[in-house]
């Protein structure tokens, strides 16, 4: 490599980056076994999110458990992994477990709002109405902005006994919210009165 005429630190970086292709060069290339997806490099707990979300979202539960458990193998410390992990359990009605995960997720962030509403949502489906309603009364806390927390506290409140009224303002608040939001057309059939 010629480097006469080439400043110092442009030598450098040059002897890095022919090192750096040396090293790619020698490591040979291992495709994952068949039925297996390739795993993103080592440290890259995003990718490990992002593919277990899109797996999460074509309906592949067991993929997505296995790219969210490898982010967690990788790194226990991270609150947004436990939250997912917890997702995938509840997806599969797995509640008590999914309860769990939703725990360890706001022991590690308690300022989690999604975290915080799973948790909420949990309780809920287990039957613990007044933790629910703790837990999204705390998500409004941590964040009145979060729309889904309203979502779920009006289904919460519009269940009996409830507060009909309870539930009515916070639908509406998210619709102030999220007046497009994924939940806005089965909240405004909620709020509209039957016709007679």
């Amino acid at each position: 490599m010629r480097t006469r005429g080439v400043p110092k630190k442009y030598r450098r970086r040059s002897r890095l980056a022919a090192v750096a292709l040396l090293l790619c060069a020698l490591c040979p290339a291992t495709p994952p076994a068949r039925g297996e997806e390739p795993l993103p490099a080592t440290g890259s707990i995003e990718s490990l999110w992002m593919l277990g979300d899109a797996a999460f979202k074509a309906g592949d539960l067991d993929q997505a458990l296995r790219q969210f458990d490898t982010a967690l193998a990788r790194d226990q410390t991270r609150a947004r992994s436990w939250n997912y992990v917890g997702g995938v359990h509840f997806a599969q009605g797995n509640y008590a477990r999914a309860l769990e995960e939703f725990r360890r997720a706001l022991q590690l962030d308690p300022r989690d709002v999604r975290a915080c509403n799973n948790f909420g949502t949990a309780l809920e489906r287990l039957g613990d109405y007044a933790g629910a309603r703790r837990a999204y009364e705390q998500a409004v806390l941590i964040d009145p902005s979060y729309a889904l927390t309203q979502r779920n506290l009006g289904i919460l409140e519009s269940r009996p006994p409830g507060n009909p009224q309870a539930a009515r303002r916070a639908w509406e608040r998210y619709l102030q919210l999220a007046p497009d939001g994924p939940h806005a057309e089965e909240i405004r059939r909620e709020l509209t009165p039957p016709a007679r």
